[in-house]
């Protein structure tokens, strides 16, 4: 591809690098005169319209992370598509960073705490602007972190995981089985095909800890591995694996590889202060970082780990860091299951429907007694029987994290409270069948303190976010 044009202005000068989704080249911009970096995904080559469509959503995702400008991020200048008809493969034109990889930089060393913190920082200034954005990275990883000869930090591929990914569907994990990310970064709930802005903190997390221990948190064999060892391990802390590492850094990087997103830090611009804040203890004559000058949760504890010796070779740490995730591995990976408001909804929600179906059917008894106001009955069970389908799909919508769900709890919920208190206070006041006592007098109250709790529980605000795990970010 040497000397080639792309799109009538760009010629290829040098490759810069290869990855999994395609190859990095020098090119110059020959309309303006400068040099540029040029990626052409050549994992979206091919013909055909499943071809078509993935690069043409590839570019229009693209066109999205290119809105960001941030110094920490590497700008987009252009894109476009090369090739015949039939081998067509799209191209993004980037500003051309000279300096070196994070993955380059950890083959021969760990890397001084200071710099450790300053890099970090800058990371997190670019995952904040772009989560700001609507923008989640989801690759996090050392060779997606360039640092210029000026101590700047540049962060390549915002989104273009996803967007290279032609397979992928709503709900995030792809029709073929691979999982958008590079498994030893990967967050639990990413790998669960739940991703949010806090899984590039895990991601960084994942970072951090190779930066200034020399090893990843985890070691496996493959991807199925790592995927297992997010889910179900916790961490070594930093300072067990490399001597002279401070207490802090332990409780920093410990709290972003939580498990629960919630447990870590609440944003990127948080994590960015702590690290500062490391940083300047860091430094030489700026005193020892203690736990109690860092506002950090509780970090996991670390039971049942077991320390691994670190691959020995480049091409093993390579293949582990870009490999994807085969096809079918996701159902192999054992999830736990979560405790939250949200299941108690649910939960809740399902507890109110055996009592709604009781009095639907004594309602429909009572419609074949002709002395009996079947209009009014009619309407009660017909109100019933809403309440009843309304708060099954509730629970079943949000076991499956919509926020669809959520409200239909909350508006099903409320009405199945009303109407059993009624019906219970109406037996009370006029008197009824002596089969519905029990109800009446018992088993109504019960249902609408429970209906009241599913839908004060739908309500907290833990579970929207629970809900809000479910929607992608462009």
């Amino acid at each position: 591809m040497r000397d080639q044009l792309l799109g009538d202005r760009y010629r290829l000068v040098r490759e810069l690098g290869e990855g999994g989704m395609g190859q990095v080249w020098e090119a110059q911009d020959e309309t303006l005169g400068r040099p540029v970096a040029v990626k052409v995904i050549s994992q979206l080559a091919g013909g055909g319209s499943r071809g078509d469509e993935a690069r043409a959503r590839f570019l229009r995702e693209a066109r999205i992370t290119a809105q960001l400008q941030h110094p920490n991020i590497v700008t987009i200048h252009d894109l476009g598509e090369t090739g015949t008809d039939g081998d067509r493969a799209p191209f993004l034109v980037m500003e051309l960073v000279r300096g070196e990889g994070l993955d380059a930089m950890l083959r021969r060393d760990a890397v001084p705490l200071p710099d450790v913190a300053r890099w970090g920082a800058q990371i997190c200034d670019a995952l904040a602007d772009a989560h700001d954005a609507g923008v989640m990275h989801r690759d996090i990883k050392p060779s997606n972190i360039l640092v210029t000869p000026s101590g700047i930090v540049k962060v390549l591929d915002f989104g273009i995981a996803r967007a290279a990914d032609p397979y992928a569907t709503a709900d995030r994990l792809t029709q073929t089985g691979f999982i958008v990310g590079t498994p030893p970064y990967m967050a639990p709930e990413q790998a669960r095909g739940f991703p949010e802005p806090r899984s590039d903190l895990y991601a960084l997390g994942c970072v951090l800890f190779e930066l200034i221990t020399g090893q990843l948190p985890f070691q496996a064999p493959d991807t199925v591995g790592y995927l297992s060892a997010h889910l179900t391990q916790d961490p070594l802390t930093p300072s067990s694996v490399r001597a002279g590492i401070p207490p802090a850094w332990d409780k920093l990087v410990l709290t972003l590889l939580h498990k629960d997103p919630d447990q870590r830090h609440p944003s990127a611009a948080d994590l960015a202060r702590a690290l500062r804040h490391l940083g300047r203890t860091s430094e030489p004559g700026g005193g020892p970082a203690t736990p109690a000058t860092v506002t950090l949760p509780p970090p996991a504890p670390t039971r049942g780990a077991s320390r691994s010796p670190r691959p020995d070779t480049a091409s093993t740490r390579t293949r582990a860091r870009d490999g994807g995730l085969p096809t079918g591995t996701g159902s192999a990976v054992p999830e736990r299951p979560s405790l939250s408001t949200a299941t108690a909804a649910t939960a809740l929600a399902l507890l109110c429907l055996p009592a709604l179906l009781f009095m639907i059917s004594k309602t429909t008894k009572y419609l074949q007694d002709p002395s009996a106001p079947t209009g009014l009955i009619a309407v009660n069970m017909t109100v019933g029987i809403m309440e009843a389908i309304v708060l099954a799909t509730g629970a079943l919508l949000l076991f499956r994290r919509t926020m669809a769900g959520r409200w239909m709890v909350v508006a099903a919920g409320g009405a199945a409270a009303l109407h059993c208190v009624s019906a219970s206070v109406q037996y009370q006041l006029v008197g009824g069948p002596s089969d519905v006592e029990t109800f009446a007098h018992v088993i109504a109250p019960l249902t609408a303190v429970a209906a009241v709790a599913a839908v004060i529980t739908a309500l907290h605000p833990s579970t929207g976010r629970w809900c809000l795990r479910q929607a992608s970010v462009p």
